[in-house]
């Protein structure tokens, strides 16, 4: 079956979220600034053109009229009939032609280990893939792979990606002989060629390259590192956002605190590394804290502007003990940011690490309002605890939750303020600001899944025997919702909750449809508004299939997903200390008008 997309820039998606959302008056103002830039025909009332929801016409947006049928070698975008890429590019959505990614190897404490994306076509024409490396091609024709639902053998695949399907790109690996840094290092399966087996990222901070991939048509990317499940024992993952959709503004955010429970093959400290698409990009950092010396730049002290010159491809990796979560980042061309950590405990002292790679969202595509909602609780217990940190990118951010304030949870935030709070993994809430120009970021985070040994934490006695362990996620924004995803659930992992959060479209709660289970059937609450609801599937239990529905069963690999209304989906999936998570995509459109100021 062909997975269906969102093709009209998720707009649509956004309004209907915004109308349906309760009144903001009440709270803190008026938040009805345009979401999207809108054409003559909307100022005046008429029926402009969007795309349909599979993507192959352009439609009125008030009957849902067929004005126009593209042809096969074409996609729909931004109203328009255009080059697939292209389509994807006006659309702005998580679905892209071009990418930049780079392993989380942030220390050479951390080994050498293997490192793979999940490529998913979502379009309707086949997507053939190029890997470059330093201005060099890469040979895939031994790197890339299939596996079956449910079924983590791998199987070679050559030439392109069919619409609707995925594979599995194995990007890079440490040399054939080369011996591991440390018992936990795991290398690409037997069968694999990587490749690349070369490392240009420092250790510490100074400056590296990225890896190029493009495709010639449309798909979804998410990379793991280490791939290889539980045995890696220190994963994690991230979706990763085209470049087409990169900015010039950016806060950043590390993946934790530094650690102060420190083992042989921990490392200590938060870290980031900033990506350039283009020669010639200046980065200048205003930073909150120290920044530390690193290879080939000399650091300053906080609130002192730095300036880099990166050229295309360049990583600017950052990692000390001192976090710079909060700093301003801007560029004079696009640019992107990968929050991360050497290998964090969540909580800091509590056993055991895992690696943090998140790619982040722009300044401008932050939201003023999300819905966080945890995992599957992995014994059982539904007052499982799980941390969230929240960023505001203005002073006098005004924070609103429904149904109630979580514990430790801010009311107030200034620019820059990071602050973490916890809840149970099912207290769903709904988080808000005042007005769309008061954004936030929020991360939700799985804890380790070892005990503390030396000191109580929040966590107090809980034990959770090794189920999973520390991973971050983004939490999707309700106005980059979309209405249709495809993405990969790593069939490696024993355990894989599918986490589901669904919009009211005007008015009312379309059905979600899953491909191994058809509409989803049972949904909850978030908070009181009546604004969203909540579900999980089990995709993977204990080793074996996940949820059954009628005579179809959930299992790892492939999934497609689509509704009438919007929705987001987060993947978390884990084993024995060890966890992964990532968002199934999202719309990347620009949400806050009111750029930040210059850095001085």
């Amino acid at each position: 079956m062909t997975a269906m997309r969102l093709v009209f820039g998720g707009a649509v998606v956004a309004a209907m979220v915004m109308a349906c959302s309760e009144d903001r008056s009440t709270f803190g103002g008026d938040d009805t600034i345009p979401l999207a830039p809108q054409d003559a025909s909307a100022e005046t009332g008429e029926c402009p053109f969007q795309c349909s929801l599979d993507g192959r016409s352009v439609v009125r947006s008030c009957t849902g009229e067929v004005v126009e049928t593209c042809a096969t070698n074409l996609a729909c975008g931004a109203g328009l009939c255009q080059e697939p890429c292209a389509a994807a590019t006006a659309d702005r959505s998580s679905n892209g032609c071009e990418f930049y990614l780079q392993p989380p190897e942030f220390t050479k404490r951390v080994g050498r280990n293997c490192y793979a994306a999940y490529v998913v076509n979502a379009g309707t024409t086949e997507a053939a893939l190029t890997l470059e490396f330093q201005g060099k091609t890469l040979d895939l024709s031994k790197s890339v792979f299939r596996t079956n639902p449910g079924d983590a053998t791998l199987v070679p695949h050559t030439g392109p990606i069919a619409a609707g399907e995925s594979a599995i790109v194995f990007v890079a690996d440490r040399p054939a002989g080369q011996s591991s840094t440390t018992s936990t290092d795991i290398a690409c399966p037997p069968e694999v060629v990587a490749a690349s087996t070369e490392t240009a990222l420092p250790d510490g901070p100074g400056f590296g390259s990225s890896f190029h991939m493009t495709a010639t048509a449309p798909v979804g990317i998410a990379t793991i590192y280490p791939f290889g499940g539980a045995k890696g024992y220190k994963p994690t993952a991230t979706l990763l956002l085209p470049v087409s959709t990169w900015s010039t503004q950016h806060f950043l955010l590390n993946a934790w605190e530094r650690n102060t429970l420190v083992n042989a093959f921990v490392g200590i400290g938060p870290s980031a590394q900033i990506v350039a698409s283009e020669d010639d990009t200046e980065v200048t950092l205003l930073p909150n804290h120290d920044i530390q010396n690193g290879s080939g730049f000399i650091g300053t002290a906080a609130n002192v502007p730095i300036s880099f010159n990166l050229k295309k491809g360049q990583v600017l990796q950052l990692a000390q003990g001192e976090e710079l979560s909060g700093s301003i980042v801007t560029s004079t061309k696009p640019t992107s940011i990968f929050g991360g950590h050497e290998c964090m405990l969540i909580p800091s002292a509590r056993d055991a690490c895992d690696i943090g790679q998140q790619q982040l969202l722009p300044f401008e595509q932050w939201g003023s309002e999300y819905v966080g909602v945890g995992y599957r609780p992995r014994q059982g217990n539904s007052g499982e605890l799980m941390p969230y940190r929240i960023m505001a990118a203005r002073d006098g951010t005004r924070l609103d939750y429904d149904p109630k304030v979580p514990g430790g949870a801010p009311l107030t935030m200034s620019a820059g303020q990071v602050v973490t709070f916890w809840a149970a993994v099912d207290d769903a809430f709904v988080v808000r600001t005042q007005d769309a120009d008061h954004p936030i970021y929020l991360a939700a985070y799985m804890t380790g899944g070892g005990r503390s040994p030396y000191a109580p934490d929040i966590l107090g006695s809980t034990y959770l025997s090794g189920a999973g362990d520390p991973e971050f996620v983004n939490v999707i924004p309700s106005g980059q919702y979309l209405s249709s995803y495809s993405f990969y659930a790593d069939p490696t992992y024993e355990e894989t909750s599918l986490v589901v959060v669904r919009a009211k479209s005007r008015g009312e709660f379309k059905d979600v449809w899953l491909e191994c289970a058809g509409n989803l059937p049972t949904w909850k609450p978030v908070g009181t508004r009546g604004d969203y609801e909540w579900t999980r599937v089990d995709l993977a239990r204990n080793g074996g299939p996940g949820d059954t529905f009628g005579s179809s069963v959930c299992q790892n690999g492939l999934q497609r997903m689509k509704s009438d209304g919007p929705f987001t989906a987060t993947l978390w999936g884990w084993g024995y200390y060890a966890s992964y998570a990532y968002p199934g995509g999202l719309s990347l459109r620009k949400l806050v008008q009111t750029p930040l100021p210059p850095v001085h």
